[in-house]
């Protein structure tokens, strides 16, 4: 009488089924499952399949390469190898650059400690950077891989030394923007609209200058020549005044609202603040710098 099947086995089964049918993320859960009841060669080759299917070249290339090392079987090995080569030239890459190394720095990407800094294989997508090191604040940030063979360079500092635990409170990491309280990003907001105010009222202050020198060219600069030259000059300086005065309240109106977004920003709880905000405006256009930490 035939043995039921394990369940590593079942599970086993529902990957190849899965990704008979081109179910790649259900095959990769089931050939998971499956490898972690019963691990064999066999379940690992097949989870490099569907990971290259999902676009997890890095992962899957891990395997391939293990599988050459480890595996026993002649065929599956070759075929690993083949693989290999091919993922090679196809998988992301990431260069990472350390300003300070530091003695014991270690970087991980997506939790697995990174060996080559200038050659690392990620997969498309998100990976999670993260750099530490003994008596430094950590560093961390996500890059994004969104080709097939595309090379990332990021450069990362390292926090200062922090403060022995017997002489005082060590340094706290720095937090991302999405650790924001909502009173910080309130402050942000009103701080980005005054300062876009400001640069509104600034460009306002530029026409209206325009529109004063240029009445004052149609009328020679102090008494207008003849009857239609009067009434170009006053549509000039009615349009001057209108925009100096536009520019008046934009920039009241952007003063007061940047002040107050400082002050929600300087008075929200356990932030860690450095912030620049700077309007910028031209005849053409409005902008503004926010530059700083989050």
């Amino acid at each position: 009488m035939a043995q039921p099947a394990s369940p590593a086995e079942q599970a086993f089964a529902r990957g190849r089924e899965a990704l008979t049918v081109g179910n790649y993320a259900a095959a990769c859960s089931a050939f998971e499952e499956s490898q972690k009841l019963d691990p064999q060669p066999t379940t690992q080759f097949n989870i490099a399949l569907c990971d290259e299917q999902l676009g997890k070249l890095a992962s899957a290339l891990a395997i391939y390469q293990d599988l050459v090392e480890h595996d026993d079987a002649p065929l599956r090995r070759a075929k690993s190898a083949d693989m290999l080569g091919q993922l090679s030239v196809r998988v992301a890459r990431l260069e990472i650059t350390v300003t300070d190394p530091r003695p014991g720095i270690e970087i991980t990407v997506n939790g697995v400690r990174a060996v080559d800094w200038k050659n690392l294989p990620i997969d498309l997508g998100k990976s999670r950077v993260v750099a530490s090191a003994p008596g430094v604040a950590d560093w961390s940030g996500e890059v994004t891989a969104k080709s097939e063979g595309q090379r990332i360079a990021i450069t990362l500092t390292l926090g200062a030394a922090a403060e022995s635990r017997e002489g005082g409170a060590t340094e706290p990491p720095r937090r991302d923007a999405s650790a924001m309280t909502s009173r910080e990003k309130l402050g942000l907001v009103l701080m980005i609209g005054g300062g876009v105010a400001v640069a509104g009222g600034a460009t306002f202050g530029f026409l209206a200058r325009s529109a004063w020198h240029d009445a004052k060219d149609v009328c020679g600069g102090t008494t207008c020549a003849t009857p239609m030259d009067l009434a170009a000059g006053q549509v000039l300086v009615d349009r001057a005044r209108t925009r100096g005065t536009i520019a008046t309240v934009l920039v009241a109106a952007g003063g007061l609202l940047a002040a107050g977004g400082v002050i929600v920003w300087v008075t929200a709880p356990k932030a860690e603040r450095s912030i620049t905000v700077t309007p910028t405006g031209s005849a053409s256009s409005v902008g503004l710098a926010v530059l700083g930490n989050f």
